[in-house]
């Protein structure tokens, strides 16, 4: 398993060349999977979108292939997934895409590419396979965006994880995320959990094991009674 949860995506120096650390050839010969669905549920100007992916394209792909799981028949999407060497996730609404994996029944093919592909997963990307993923919308009043997503319940798109992960910890977009409401939060769910800055990823090469924390930033890691470590 080579998966890298990351914030906002490849931010600095030392995420980056993590990441390329778990390819098994240059970006120049291998080919990578962009999955979007996350971020297609919110309307309004995508031009932080388009930056984000071009500068992950920046990196030289042989094959950039961006799509929606529900872009296309499931034949040809899986065939499309099969033939990356990289599955990214983007970022946008975790719930959704964690639904998208489901509904479209490919949670069982990515269980699989997991475990022989390099995974990459931004914001809403690297939030998708936590056991408590239902846990956290009620420790962090989440209900607002699933009921936007008239989502009936929420579950992970693959159930792997112990643990949970928040990202974007002091971004000024989040201005009521602070120390002390994430501490409330993580009190409420009562389980470990991650909470990660822009210049912070979490490895996780074996999904029962903790993360390996990588960072040039900050974090905040709260143990299983929701107390601070």
């Amino acid at each position: 398993m080579r998966m890298l949860l990351t914030s906002s995506g490849l931010q600095n120096e030392l995420v980056r060349e993590t990441f390329l650390g778990l390819l098994d050839r240059p970006p120049a010969e291998s080919s990578i999977a962009v999955i979007i669905d996350a971020i297609l549920p919110f309307d309004g100007d995508n031009s932080s979108t388009l930056e984000h992916l071009t500068q992950l394209h920046s990196l030289g792909w042989e094959q950039f292939d961006l799509m929606s799981l529900f872009g296309g028949p499931r034949a040809v999407i899986e065939e499309r997934l099969r033939s990356a060497d990289v599955i990214f996730c983007y970022g946008g609404t975790n719930h959704w895409l964690a639904h998208a994996w489901t509904a479209s029944g490919l949670a069982p093919l990515l269980q699989e590419l997991l475990e022989e592909k390099v995974y990459l997963g931004t914001s809403a990307g690297s939030m998708i396979f936590s056991r408590r993923h239902a846990d956290m919308v009620e420790a962090f009043d989440d209900r607002d965006e699933v009921e936007m997503l008239q989502l009936h319940s929420v579950a992970p798109a693959l159930p792997l994880f112990d643990w949970s992960v928040m990202a974007h910890l002091d971004a000024p977009y989040f201005p009521d995320q602070t120390d002390e409401t994430l501490s409330a939060g993580a009190a409420r769910l009562a389980g470990p959990l991650y909470v990660i800055d822009d210049d912070t990823a979490l490895l996780v090469r074996d999904a029962a094991q903790p993360p390996e924390i990588i960072s040039t930033g900050r974090w905040l890691e709260f143990d299983r009674d929701g107390r601070r470590i």
